[in-house]
């Protein structure tokens, strides 16, 4: 009987003593701090976008993390924070993916491409104004010809 009470209060320490597991945001700090590790990145990134945080789904399912990240001026290996780091103008801003680290594990294989997002401000009201008026005015002028008939 004894070694029964051993065995359950082995397994319940056991259990006890599993890292936490990682919060969404937790694990893409890591996985931008992963991609900072690399010897040929001179300059910091930090994280610019990412997915959503799904709301139905825990982290644990999930099998990647998308994210994109920005080139700053700090250098890669500096102690400084990267929250206290700004973006570097026209710094590199690349998509990147990441596996999703299980319980306590590190995120290693992040696999980055440079984006083809232009961080340009794109004028997006006025090109359509000639083209409204033209689709309104080829109705106004189709119901013309449908009422003189």
């Amino acid at each position: 009987m004894a070694g029964c009470w051993v065995l359950v209060l082995a397994l319940l320490g056991g259990a006890c003593a599993l890292p936490a597991p990682l919060a969404y945001t937790q694990a893409l700090a890591q996985a931008v701090d992963s991609y900072n590790q690399r010897p040929e990145v001179p300059n910091a990134f930090r994280l610019l976008s990412a997915d959503p945080e799904p709301t139905q789904v825990s982290l644990s399912s999930l099998r990647r993390l998308n994210f994109t990240i920005m080139e700053t001026r700090c250098p890669a290996r500096s102690p400084a924070q990267l929250d206290n780091c700004d973006f570097k103008e026209d710094g590199l801003i690349k998509d990147c993916s990441a596996p999703v680290p299980q319980r306590g594990g590190l995120v290693l294989d992040v696999t980055c491409v440079n984006s083809t997002v232009d961080p340009v401000r794109v004028k997006r009201f006025w090109p359509l104004v000639p083209v409204a008026i033209n689709t309104v005015a080829a109705g106004i002028n189709l119901y013309k010809a449908i009422k003189r008939k």
